[in-house]
């Protein structure tokens, strides 16, 4: 199910990693809003390349949640604030289940046959619920004094559609997307992936990448390639949620200069350096760079590509050589 997939109480890692490259000043000079919805285990490292460009607001209605990230200063954003507000796809009151594993917690209503199907009832059965007062994403970011709303992180356990669908205006603004998406009907009434492609693909957003894919088996988390004690020992198993990323398409931001340069910058932080360099090559982009910064969409984004691309190999070294240690405890215990 959901939960942080960021560590530390802001959830940063590798922050500023384009300091001191000609993307930089571009960066400073062209900030970017970052807005979390389900803020728990603190703000995920999407944007850390170019944290002291983005002001990071998050949402987080649970009260001992919110209570760890209460914190002050902003960490290694330009800024940051968290928000005690539960967002919803409605103004009112509403009812959020907490279950026996409250990262699981939602809008919606649980639906227990898929725990005893998955034997994961701890997601799914419901100890607590609470009354909470929610806003519309439109509403709580009114009051904010936002120059833009650029990318938004949503993962509220299956109500990311009714919260979508009720702030028009948000989402009409936004240049990049990362939504969490269920493949199985965890939920009563609980939109589906194929829902969520379909409303941003209305809405001019192209579908970029699908990330974080959790695949369940009918006991335990042990699934291809390893062999487990249950039975049967071995299954490939079930994909029943990811998190897709959406990227605005260049063509449905017009002349809009200062978005496609923004859009640009999300799609660096986050390591997709052809589609940056696709915004940079448009014609009023590539201009205006030229213009006012002296240099080509190529010196933009090939330094920061190769820096980027040398701490991903680097951490996909180290990752390799921690996966040796529980694969080594494997063949010996198999």
């Amino acid at each position: 199910m959901g939960g942080a997939k960021s560590k530390g109480i802001w959830g940063v890692r590798n922050s500023d990693l384009f300091r001191g490259l000609d993307v930089q000043n571009l960066a400073s000079e062209n900030p970017v809003s970052y807005i979390d919805i389900g803020t728990r285990g603190g703000f995920q490292d999407d944007l850390a390349a170019i944290a002291f460009a983005v002001d990071a607001i998050g949402f987080e209605p649970e009260q001992k949640a919110f209570d760890i990230l209460d914190v002050t200063g902003t960490g290694p954003w330009r800024s940051a604030r968290i928000l005690p507000h539960a967002i919803g796809g409605v103004t009112g009151h509403q009812i959020l289940s907490v279950p026996t594993d409250p990262v699981s917690t939602t809008l919606l209503t649980p639906d227990p046959a898929i725990g005893r199907r998955f034997d994961k009832s701890q997601f799914f059965d419901v100890q607590e619920k609470i009354e909470v007062e929610t806003l519309l994403l439109d509403d709580a970011l009114s009051d904010l004094e936002l120059p833009s709303r650029d990318f938004l992180k949503i993962d509220i356990e299956g109500a990311e559609l009714d919260v979508l669908k009720g702030s028009p205006e948000t989402v009409d603004s936004l240049l990049a997307v990362k939504t969490e998406v269920s493949f199985l009907k965890h939920r009563v009434n609980q939109p589906l992936a194929h829902d969520i492609a379909a409303f941003f693909h209305e809405r001019g957003f192209e579908l970029m990448d699908l990330v974080d894919q959790a695949h369940w088996r009918r006991e335990g988390y042990v699934i291809h390639p390893y062999l487990s004690s249950d039975n049967p020992r071995y299954s490939r198993g079930q994909l029943v949620q990811s998190d897709y990323l959406f990227f605005r398409s260049v063509d449905r931001l017009g002349d809009d200069v200062p978005a496609k340069i923004r859009l640009a910058l999300i799609a660096m932080a986050m390591g997709y350096f052809d589609y940056a360099l696709t915004v940079f090559e448009s014609p009023d982009v590539t201009e205006h760079v030229d213009e006012s910064y002296g240099v080509k969409a190529i010196d933009l984004v090939a330094p920061a590509s190769r820096r980027y691309g040398r701490k991903v190999h680097r951490r996909a070294i180290w990752q390799q050589l921690r996966g040796l240690v529980p694969l080594l405890r494997y063949l010996k215990n198999h």
